[in-house]
């Protein structure tokens, strides 16, 4: 099955949903899409930030740091996903509708480590795993 993945490098946190949209973008015109909008995915998310949002005392604790939690990072970056997954449409499949087609993402692993610099990052992998053809 296909697979996707890119790193981007995020200079500020409230951007995060355009960042990984372009590159999103840029995937798709290197791999393509899915044959099908019936198709899952399994995302795997990997938050490296930066080594002073870490414990000083031990840089494998991270500080409580409001908003870069990963409940708060998996919103933004599923929202942007859609140049991949796809958009939502009306039930007869004509219209799109404000948001992507997160509800195919039916496996997430996320992670956060210690970037050991002053830069941050997201990693994504969007991994295919099954796709079945639309039946009229």
């Amino acid at each position: 099955m296909k697979k996707w993945s890119f790193v981007v490098e995020v200079d500020e946190w409230n951007n995060v949903k355009a960042l990984v949209e372009n590159k999103a973008k840029e995937a798709v015109g290197n791999i393509g899409i899915p044959d099908s909008e019936r198709a899952t995915y399994k995302l795997i998310v990997t938050s490296y930030q930066a080594q002073k949002r870490w414990l000083n005392d031990d840089p494998s604790i991270p500080r409580q740091d409001w908003g870069l939690d990963l409940d708060n990072l998996l919103k933004p970056i599923f929202d942007s996903l859609g140049p991949i997954i796809g958009y939502r449409t009306d039930w007869q499949g004509n219209k799109k509708h404000p948001g992507v087609l997160d509800s195919s993402i039916v496996e997430v692993y996320a992670k956060k480590v210690n970037s050991g610099s002053d830069k941050e990052f997201i990693g994504i992998e969007l991994e295919l795993l099954n796709y079945s053809a639309k039946n009229d």
